[in-house]
């Protein structure tokens, strides 16, 4: 999954004071189903208008298109992000090569949209989707359950988005649905202060990369990695479904505290397997299509079809409201600009 980080000026990185901020360590995994997992352990430090995450992760890949992405842009290892919202760039750090690339914010926000399967820039090169949303609905409710991870208390929540759709070309029939758990911990004044902290960067960040704040909703609940399914679902079409952006905020009111643990799987309905005389419709093309599309010819596993297409967990280790040094806040010194 993709951190963020801070890079500021070398005059301020030397003279400036601690300031009110964030450290925060979580670990995460994201499954996707015949592809492979990718597991992390991050540490962050958060300011206003600042933020450096170093992230050690792995990618376990699954078949040709898995191993490929292990190779390339899910590389296993210790990597940094920094954020600079005065700066308005992104910095990405290579602590094995000992090298780091900097981007303007708002580059580094269009090549996010694109890679989650979207931009906001218009449709101009795109087909029209034959798939046409029946009905959605997407309903909060209190699970009554509690549980303590790392020492917070928690209640759970769960969260239930159901997608009943028809394709208007082939007639086919499908309900998509997301299920998510939600533990949040009470918000004491430390935790309310730390919210605080992230919530004012955050909307920073995501006004500086042209989202709205309805994406820290989205991205909570897990909803942007379905985009991800528009690269490895050729017969797919579907991967553009989005909740109801009322609808969501509506709900997500009901979440109270401060979520510690956020565990979601995404279920598609199941795929009707394409005649031998057509070919397979949507999807990305070229080369990376006609590998998903082989993938659809293979005998399904049947224990693996019960599995979601996609699985995704995120935990809290440790959260606390402190001073953090912008001394602290930048690229390694004797590191290389690429």
């Amino acid at each position: 999954m993709k951190k963020l980080i801070v890079l500021f000026a070398a005059a301020a990185v030397l003279a400036g004071p601690a300031s009110a901020g964030v450290v925060k360590s979580s670990k995460s995994q994201i499954v996707f189903k015949g592809f492979g997992t990718f597991t992390s352990t991050s540490s962050d430090k958060l300011t206003a208008d600042r933020k450096l995450t170093e992230a050690e992760s792995e990618f376990k890949g699954k078949g040709l298109l898995g191993g490929l992405a292990g190779k390339t842009f899910l590389r296993p290892g210790k990597t940094g992000e920094l954020v600079d919202l005065t700066g308005s760039s992104f910095t990405q750090i290579d602590h094995k090569r000992k090298e780091y690339t900097t981007t303007p914010l708002q580059t580094w926000g269009e090549t996010r949209r694109q890679a989650m399967g979207g931009s906001d820039s218009g449709s101009s090169g795109k087909t029209e989707s034959d798939i046409r949303i029946v009905k959605s609905e997407f309903k909060v409710t209190d699970a009554g359950e509690s549980k303590t991870f790392n020492a917070f208390a928690c209640r759970k929540f769960t969260a239930l988005w159901t997608v009943d759709w028809e394709n208007t070309r082939t007639r086919e029939k499908g309900t998509d649905r997301l299920e998510t758990a939600v533990w949040t911990t009470p918000l004491t004044d430390a935790l309310k202060a730390a919210q605080s902290e992230e919530m004012g960067f955050y909307k920073g960040y995501l006004n500086a990369i042209g989202l709205t704040t309805e994406k820290l909703q989205q991205d909570v609940l897990g909803t942007e990695w379905i985009g991800l399914l528009a690269a490895f679902d050729p017969a797919g079409g579907k991967s553009n479904l989005k909740p109801d952006a009322a609808a969501v905020a509506r709900e997500m009111q009901k979440i109270e505290g401060y979520p510690i643990v956020v565990d979601g799987k995404y279920f598609p309905a199941p795929k009707v397997k394409p005649a031998e005389s057509e070919s397979p419709s949507g999807g990305i093309g070229g080369a990376l299509g006609k590998l998903g599309g082989s993938l659809l010819k293979k005998k399904p596993d049947p224990e693996e079809a019960k599995a979601p297409a996609i699985s995704f967990y995120t935990e809290i280790l440790s959260l606390n409201a402190a001073a953090v040094d912008p001394a602290e806040l930048q690229v390694p010194a004797g590191y290389k600009k690429k």
